[in-house]
């Protein structure tokens, strides 16, 4: 499991020639992020949210931005589950990822979006595997 911390603004990303001066392992996250043509952002619902693990890398993102960075212009999607029925609790995962698109300039692709999925197996009974697959065809 990869140790990220909360960014701390303190804007002296890349004076250290890492994303971070805080050196954590978004430093190995953050090359990979560069280099990419599209990110899927994949996630489970906790709490009505982002789960705190993939909030610390859209948070430490902002690295990329104060380092001047060119980010814009890549491809990102969306899937996400979570246990409820109701598909309104993946709002509090939806709207930030497509803000959060918008504001990089990033074009989104698409989301799956998969209520009802608690247990393991919970996904064989919706079609959230073939919405997956879909996507991926759009790249």
């Amino acid at each position: 499991m990869m140790k990220l911390g909360g960014c701390h603004a303190c804007e002296t990303c890349y004076s250290t020639g890492k994303a971070c001066t805080f050196d954590d392992d978004f430093n190995t996250i953050a090359p990979a992020i560069l280099e990419a043509d599209a990110i899927v952002f994949t996630m489970p619902v906790y709490w009505y949210s982002i789960p705190s693990q993939i909030k610390a890398v859209i948070d430490r993102i902002y690295s990329l931005v104060v380092g001047g960075k060119d980010i814009a212009g890549k491809e990102c999607a969306l899937i996400a589950c979570c246990e409820e029925e109701d598909k309104t609790v993946l709002d509090g995962v939806r709207i930030p990822m497509e803000r959060t698109a918008a504001l990089n300039k990033w074009k989104m692709i698409g989301e799956v979006l998969v209520p009802g999925v608690l247990n393991t197996g919970d996904i064989e009974n919706t079609d959230g595997c073939a919405q997956a697959a879909a996507l991926a065809d759009k790249f």
